[in-house]
């Protein structure tokens, strides 16, 4: 998908939901997700909708309070990071960064644009975005795989 970037047009929390679930179909073991988008845009539906996509059972909450949430009932761990209160990535290394991409799971951080210019690794950039143009639950999401920084 390198330079191909992916837009799509929701609705309603259930749509936001299944282009997570859809996208985590390209997820592969080690894969980062940078996620970003305003406060209520939709981040953690997105985030339920890839757990569900790789088969987890998980309830997928925000992880606001606990800096991390980990799931672990579906084919791949999936490490759901809040980096919102974080200042960089020496902050991720101290909570344990390293020991989190060497399980080879899905990394998936909401406010990443916080240090996504950090990561020395590629990443699937997701922006969020509220369209009340459109509707007052509609959103847009555009996907890029960012190979470089």
């Amino acid at each position: 998908m390198s330079g191909e970037k992916m837009n799509y047009i929701t609705k309603s929390y259930e749509e936001t939901f299944s282009v997570g679930e859809k996208f985590s179909a390209m997820l592969s073991p080690g894969a980062i997700v940078a996620l970003d988008g305003d406060l209520g845009a939709g981040k953690t539906a997105f985030t339920a909708g890839v757990v569900k996509g790789l088969g987890g059972t998980d309830i997928v909450t925000s992880p606001t309070f606990t800096i991390v949430n980990e799931y672990r009932k579906s084919k791949l761990p999936v490490f759901h990071f809040d980096i919102y209160r974080l200042e960089s990535m020496d902050d991720l290394y101290d909570i344990g960064w390293d020991d989190y991409v060497n399980q080879k799971g899905i990394i998936i951080m909401e406010w990443a644009d916080i240090i996504k210019h950090e990561l020395d690794y590629p990443y699937y950039e997701v922006i969020i975005k509220k369209r009340f143009d459109i509707g007052e639950d509609a959103r847009e999401i555009t996907i890029d795989y960012r190979s470089e920084n």
